[in-house]
């Protein structure tokens, strides 16, 4: 725990406490922007001690610049002796792609004290559809979540992403943190994950893919990641390393806008301290049994008086989600829908581009306000908030989409802002309404047919027949 957070909770706690007249928990929240987020969890890995411990939950883990440094800092710290444990997604009959066999080999051999398992790492198509989305950052008493994985998209200035550092006392039951390691604990444990022994199925000593007719480990390429994995990391390369990553954005300019971020290991947070009954930590069960993060959003909004704001990136709303839109919208209560661009949806994937303008006419004519996001660096936005009643917040891995809530596991924060407190989320919710605008006009009739839109993007001609097949896998 570092001074400035040891400080803050005290001073949080003491507070607390003149405004209850007894002890009360409370955990401290920081909003973490496009700027901060390799920063944040390499302050967290390189502070981490032996007696604490790192568990990550992961949809993305790529070994490219990002997720190679981040691993790198793993390793350093695994090697300290700091117990470390990564769950990543799997796709298909291995690791998600990155992960070769030779490289797990290689991090077995390197950093013992770092465990690897795969959630879904079998080739069924039912198990292939249903991913572990979730994203979670533990080290010690503080966490990351939000919309952020561990890959060059999120953190070279494609996407615009919107994390949380939250910091308590695991050991208190009604910290979130507490929450959050019961939740890697139980998929950590679950039937649905396998830890991959490469090194037990395959011969490492044959020679590779040849002799005895299915594949074997390629010694030079063990040899190759094992040199990589134990190449130092000096203190220059670090900050190097950093200044390529974290690149400043339009939101989130430095005051000296040429000067590099400073080392992780001198990342300190705005911290904000919030009452733990102000914190509701809500995660999916490995299997997505019911009622899970639909349900949770759903019976929130139902508690909507004023307003419903929702940021996120993919609009492809189940029937569930968009009755209870509509029905709020009917009751008076104003909806906003702050997605996505069409067009860098589209350059993603066209089938979700051709989806999400199919329900644009719907949305529009029920009384539904809905903008797109664009900045001048042309990312596409990939933060999930959601603000209810002007003090009452979701930030997290939830997209609302079918894929969110019916098949893949998701995980994030509700926090609630009393009247006059520290709010963490307010910049956030104000930059993507700045940086967003209208699809439909102040009599509610669209700007532009989305028809044409589409043609235009690259999602017209045969998506809209594609789309129509495989919408409930969007």
């Amino acid at each position: 725990m570092t001074t400035t957070r040891s400080l803050a909770l005290i001073l949080a706690c003491v507070f607390a406490s003149s405004q209850h007249g007894h002890a009360q928990c409370v955990d401290l929240v920081a909003s973490l922007d496009d700027g901060q987020l390799m920063q944040s969890r390499i302050a967290l890995v390189d502070r981490a001690t032996p007696t604490e411990q790192i568990r990550i939950l992961a949809y993305i883990f790529e070994i490219d610049q990002t997720g190679g440094l981040l691993l790198r800092h793993l390793v350093d710290a695994a090697r300290r002796g700091v117990p470390v444990k990564l769950l990543i997604d799997g796709i298909g009959p291995e690791p998600h792609f990155p992960f070769e066999e030779e490289f797990i080999v290689a991090l077995h051999e390197v950093a013992p004290g770092i465990e690897l398992r795969i959630f879904h790492p079998r080739s069924d198509l039912v198990e292939i559809s249903h991913r572990m989305h979730d994203k979670l950052f533990l080290v010690g008493d503080t966490a990351v979540i939000g919309s952020t994985s561990i890959w060059d998209a999120s953190f070279r200035n494609w996407l615009s992403e919107r994390d949380l550092m939250v910091s308590g006392d695991a050991g208190q039951d009604a910290s979130s943190l507490h929450a959050m390691y019961q939740h890697f604990a139980l998929f950590w444990n679950s039937p649905e994950v396998v830890r991959p022994e490469p090194e037990k199925s395959l011969k490492v000593a044959s020679p590779y893919r040849v002799s005895q007719g299915y594949a074997t480990l390629d010694p030079a390429r063990i040899h190759h990641w094992r040199e990589w994995l134990l190449a130092p990391l000096d203190a220059a390369a670090r900050a190097t390393d950093l200044a390529a990553t974290d690149t400043p954005t339009a939101s989130d300019t430095p005051n000296d806008p040429a000067a590099p971020p400073a080392p992780g290991a001198y990342f300190y947070p705005d911290w904000m301290p919030i009452a733990c009954d102000r914190l509701r930590y809500v995660h999916d069960w490995p299997d997505k049994r019911s009622p899970g993060t639909l349900q949770d959003m759903l019976q929130a909004f139902d508690t909507a008086q004023h307003e419903i704001l929702i940021i996120n990136p993919y609009l492809i709303l189940v029937p569930e989600l968009r009755e209870a839109l509509e029905r709020k919208r009917r009751e008076g209560v104003h909806v906003i829908l702050v997605s996505a661009s069409l067009a860098s949806i589209t350059q993603e994937f066209p089938a979700v581009g051709r989806a999400y303008a199919d329900d644009l006419p719907g949305l529009v004519n029920a009384g539904i306000e809905v903008r797109e996001y664009s900045d001048r660096e042309n990312r596409m936005m990939h933060a999930k908030l959601v603000l209810i009643d002007s003090h009452r917040y979701y930030l997290g891995s939830f997209n609302f989409d079918s894929l969110s809530a019916r098949l893949n596991t998701e995980n994030g924060l509700w926090i609630d802002i009393p009247e006059d407190g520290l709010d963490p989320l307010q910049d956030s919710v104000a930059y993507f309404l700045r940086n967003s605008s209208s699809v439909s006009d102040a009599n509610g009739r669209l700007l532009a047919d989305p028809d044409a839109r589409c043609r235009a993007a690259g999602c017209g001609g045969a998506w809209r027949w594609v789309t129509m097949l495989i919408r409930n896998f969007l």
